[in-house]
């Protein structure tokens, strides 16, 4: 550890429990550990938490499953992920924009158990022990461990299978069209929420050597290098408009969440097998943004489905973003397969940087790599991407050329 990390440990968890429970609640113990491995989750500290609690004097020993998110321990990463401001974000997703939403489809007459439950049930935050500072090491958001309820997410390397990249593609649809009714429907209010949906500031200075190390390799691979000149000119085209803060073109604008990928969505099915249910997990990075590059991502980067199977899932993506609209009172004139398919073809290209540059870091073997936090800066400038690497691209571009999306 350097003189610049931090232990990251949680304390105090009683006083924020109390919130949930009121303050008869008594945390009689708990014990905490590393859910994921370095390489799993670069902008935070995730613990899960085993607490065993009393709700007030007389009551029966409950144990409390709890998933605690915590800054990261170096400051390159806090820096990178400007922890301050996406720890706010994350806890307004939670606290603010999650039950608008829900409010919203109330207003047109959803029941209970209706209503969009997309997130993890939330018990609170703080962004730190100390009123008079702003952010430390004690920021931490909790909320239940959907693992102890038989939550699971898909396989990092192959990807969601064709149901469950349904049930998230459903899931994402329904996400994007409720930000959309918002903006349609409260137009002032969605302004509120637009301003709190804004990027980090995003350091570019290491990105046009990432993008001759990129074009580089697909030069030298044989399989793809016939189109590196197509790759060059999209992503030189990217680079000029912005990857991450480039403003959608009405009306084809909303908030995504914009890590929208296997690792970030959790699964629930049945005793049948059958996914029943879906859950949005990890919201520092969410954005006012064009949702169908967030569709384009996660086909490219998070399923393991055939071509054909991609455009159903396409197909599935518009169904559902129409009828959750008109569910909601919503004209949507503006969105028909026509334009939709118009629009589609821009947000491919643009996404298409983003996509290469993130599928060397979602396919990362974090078991064989020596990959290190404190390293983070200089690993993700030399990494060159292992063979799934080379797989998942040439299926990318492959693709987007026989769409002429390149």
């Amino acid at each position: 550890m350097s003189s610049e990390d931090s232990k990251i440990e949680l304390r105090e968890l009683q006083p924020i429990l109390s919130r949930t429970f009121g303050d008869q609640l008594i945390v009689i113990r708990y014990t905490t550990k590393n859910l994921l491995q370095p390489g799993e989750n670069y902008g935070s500290t995730i613990f899960g938490v085993h607490a065993v609690i009393k709700r007030d004097d007389e009551a029966e020993e409950e144990d409390l499953y709890l998933v605690a998110k915590m800054p990261p321990p170096t400051q390159f990463q806090r820096k990178i992920f400007d922890s301050p401001y996406s720890f706010r974000k994350e806890i307004f997703m939670y606290e603010t924009i999650i039950p608008y939403y829900k409010q919203l489809e109330r207003d047109v007459g959803f029941k209970e158990d209706e209503l969009f439950d997309i997130v993890p049930k939330y018990y609170q935050s703080r962004l730190s022990l100390n009123p008079d500072v702003d952010f430390d090491d004690n920021a931490v958001i909790l909320m239940e461990n959907l693992k102890t309820r038989g939550y699971y997410i898909c396989d990092r390397v192959k990807g969601c299978d064709l149901e469950h990249s349904r049930a998230a593609i459903r899931a994402m649809a329904r996400f994007h069209a409720l930000g959309m009714a918002s903006k349609y429907k409260q137009p002032e209010y969605f302004e509120v929420l637009k301003q709190r949906s804004k990027s980090i500031e995003v350091q570019t200075e290491d990105f046009s050597q990432m993008r001759e190390d990129m074009l580089k390799r697909i030069a030298d691979d044989p399989e793809i290098g016939v189109h590196i000149d197509r790759c060059s000119a999209v992503m030189s085209e990217s680079m000029q408009h912005g990857l991450w803060d480039m403003l959608p073109d009405e009306p084809w604008s909303t908030i995504v969440h914009s890590d929208f990928w296997v690792n970030n969505i959790m699964f629930h099915h049945d005793e049948n097998g059958q996914v029943d249910d879906v859950k949005f997990v990890d919201f520092q990075n969410y954005l006012f943004f064009n949702p169908l590059r967030e569709l384009v991502f996660f086909l490219f980067s998070s399923t393991e489905n055939s071509n054909d199977h991609i455009e159903e899932l396409i197909d599935l993506y518009h169904e559902t973003f129409i009828a959750v609209l008109l569910r909601m009172g919503c004209d949507t004139e503006s969105f028909t397969r026509e334009k939709f398919d118009d629009h589609l073809m821009t947000s491919a290209k643009f996404e298409f940087m983003h996509l290469i540059f993130m599928l060397k870091i979602l396919t990362l073997n974090i078991q064989e790599s020596e990959f290190k936090n404190n390293d983070l800066e200089n690993f993700l400038i030399t990494y060159k991407g292992n063979q799934l690497f080379v797989q998942r691209q040439r299926k990318l571009i492959s693709y987007f050329v026989q769409r002429d999306w390149i």
